[in-house]
């Protein structure tokens, strides 16, 4: 019987692996040195190192979507859920960058339905994400702007945090957040609407 915990220990494995050398680079051989376990003794645990990859980048849709879901559903102004968002979102990679980094990735090494998974929570957390920058515009708190592209350049600037962030250095991630949203919402031109 399996042990209780056995499966987690794989996925912690997984991610360091995975972070490391890659999905398509790490063998089942690789993920079971790990763990100190055979590679038969793995297939009592999982069906396959997709399972795995699936297991990883699901948990981190699934947080990136539960740290932002609230704030869209509050009655903030769009600027302040615009910070909360980004705030929450940086929180997650800090926690977890390099789970973060195959979500970010290592997702497309999927295959039928489990892609089309991540990719349907995918679509969710970027609607979410509109939803913050369309209610801005409406209430006339932010200009006229391309959704799109707008939502494109936040993601853009948050999600590469796992490839330079040090937790350790000297700035929260809550602070860099704070860093980013101030240059997306002022700019960096001076007058003519660039300073408050």
């Amino acid at each position: 019987m399996p042990r209780p915990g056995r499966k987690d220990d794989l996925v912690a494995a997984a991610i360091a692996l995975f972070s490391a050398k890659g999905y398509h680079g790490t063998t089942v051989r690789d993920i079971a040195l790990e763990t100190g376990m055979l590679s038969g003794s793995l297939y009592a645990h999982i069906q396959s190192k997709e399972d795995l990859l699936f297991e990883i980048v699901l948990r981190a849709a699934d947080q990136f979507m539960a740290a932002i879901g609230p704030i869209v559903a509050s009655d903030r102004p769009a600027a302040a859920k615009l910070r909360d968002a980004m705030q929450a979102h940086l929180r997650v990679m800090a926690q977890g960058r390099d789970a973060a980094a195959i979500f970010m990735h290592e997702w497309k090494a999927l295959a039928g339905a489990r892609r089309s998974v991540i990719a349907s929570k995918r679509r969710e957390y970027e609607r979410a994400l509109g939803a913050i920058i369309r209610q801005g515009v409406a209430e006339g708190e932010f200009r006229a702007v391309d959704e799109k592209f707008a939502r494109l350049l936040i993601l853009s600037t948050v999600n590469w945090l796992y490839q330079w962030y040090d937790p350790d250095g000297p700035l929260g991630s809550d602070e860099v957040a704070d860093r980013f949203l101030d240059l997306i919402l002022r700019g960096l031109i001076r007058g003519g609407g660039g300073e408050s």
